[in-house]
């Protein structure tokens, strides 16, 4: 592995180059409290390094024990949740929904939104493309949203750039990364993740 990260620093120099540091954004929300019972919650990439995948990571914290039952859903859009990267007890947390393609992600989440029993659902679409994910019809959206009003559930949706019509809150999320921080820990990246709220995207 230190052969792997020398030979990346020696052919991306520039991009190993020491970076200035950013002071954690007050208001993170990164615990699934922060977001809205009963509605969709959107959070979008702010440009490269953007550090999607880490908000998960808050989610999910260093929890002490291992849970019982699993405390949020994750719909994995593209099937790249990687779960060696987190611990046992974190894993614990979440039970996991693998899916390869925007149509069986979204069918996912309209099943485990209308259910009833599951109070956390995190849609994970930031490994589609683009094409597919523009593709998607708004009304399946706002069907998503109707079925998080009716039960309750929290939907928190991770993505690209906007797509999602009815979110009813929106983050722009980026944590300025680059190879650079490659041997960061997870605990200094995640104090680097800066959030900004967009303007909730009106209804067409």
């Amino acid at each position: 592995m230190e052969t792997l990260r020398q030979q990346l620093r020696d052919k991306f120099p520039q991009a190993h180059a020491a970076r200035p540091e950013f002071a954690a954004a007050p208001g993170l929300p990164l615990t699934v409290e922060a977001f809205p019972a009963g509605a969709v919650s959107e959070v979008t990439a702010a440009g490269t390094g953007t550090g999607l995948l880490l908000l998960l990571a808050g989610l999910l914290g260093e929890p002490d024990e291992v849970s019982a039952h699993p405390e949020l859903v994750l719909v994995d859009g593209a099937d790249g949740f990687d779960p060696a990267s987190f611990s046992g007890k974190a894993c614990s947390r979440v039970l996991w929904v693998r899916c390869q393609s925007a149509i069986s992600m979204l069918k996912a989440a309209d099943w485990l939104v209308r259910d009833g029993n599951v109070p956390v659902v995190l849609l994970d679409s930031t490994g589609l493309v683009h094409r597919e994910l523009a593709a998607l019809p708004a009304a399946a959206w706002w069907r998503l949203k109707q079925g998080a009003e009716h039960s309750g559930c929290r939907l928190l949706v991770l993505a690209p750039f906007p797509v999602v019509p009815s979110a009813s809150m929106r983050w722009s999320l980026s944590a300025n990364l680059s190879l650079a921080d490659f041997d960061c820990p997870r605990d200094a990246l995640l104090q680097r993740l800066r959030p900004v709220p967009q303007q909730r995207r009106q209804a067409t």
